[in-house]
């Protein structure tokens, strides 16, 4: 049973297909786990899944790693930060395997004392990569270096990877504990891990390929299921 984060659209309670669809093809069962106010309701629902999802979407508030708002800050929305810390606190808590993907990543990074790059453009030097692709989601666009001995490494078995991006945010610091798993041509960090907590992350969507039949990045989604199996035996 693998948990997905919910966009926290206004009065929607919504999620991109794609995630459902990637988890479904690696074996797993998806369920949507909407923003839920009711602090006992919510730690027993997380109580009965065996791994999560957090998913992408807009800018973190970046007074949650100590600093003002850039004037390149995109769309922040408060109640989805608040909510997404309360899951990444209670799956911690329960020891559920989480992939964060996209600003998934960042909001592990940050919950667990790391910073984040607000705005790549204005704040990274190397321009040599375009992070905002304007081609579709599964239309591989630059190369990812993985780190060897990795969950990257693991779950793909490749050293290098094509992928995509669509983020103006990005690591920066890497929080306490966590490693980086894979980084661009350009340096940016693309996924982090810490499998001690056993929290994951990428910046690159692979829900997006996976869909498309990408037959490599559909792993990430079977060592999820995989490391969410242990959770549950």
């Amino acid at each position: 049973m693998i948990g997905i984060s919910d966009f926290c659209n206004g009065g929607t309670v919504t999620v991109s297909r794609t995630y459902f669809d990637a988890v479904l093809r690696a074996g797993g069962v998806p369920v949507l786990i909407p923003l839920i106010g009711d602090e006992q309701k919510l730690d027993g629902l997380l109580q009965s899944i065996d791994g999560l999802i957090l998913t992408g979407g807009g800018d973190v508030d970046p007074a949650y790693f100590g600093e003002e708002p850039s004037p390149h800050l995109g769309h922040v929305n408060a109640p989805r930060d608040t909510f997404d810390f309360r899951l990444i606190e209670l799956a911690a808590r329960h020891k559920i395997p989480v992939l964060g993907i996209c600003r998934g990543i960042q909001m592990i990074n940050v919950a667990f004392g790391g910073t984040l790059y607000q705005d790549l453009p204005s704040e990274y030097a190397d321009t040599s990569v375009c992070h905002m692709q304007a081609v579709p989601g599964y239309v591989p666009t630059h190369t990812v270096r993985v780190e060897k001995g990795s969950f990257v490494a693991v779950a793909t078995g490749m050293d290098t990877l094509r992928t995509n991006s669509f983020h103006h945010q990005a690591v920066k610091r890497v929080a306490d504990g966590f490693r980086v798993a894979a980084t661009a041509t350009d340096g940016v960090v693309e996924a982090i891990e810490d499998p001690d907590r056993g929290f994951f992350g990428t910046q690159f969507h692979p829900e997006d390929h996976t869909v498309a039949g990408d037959t490599v990045m559909v792993k990430f989604f079977e060592f999820l299921v995989r490391e969410a199996g242990k959770k549950a035996r």
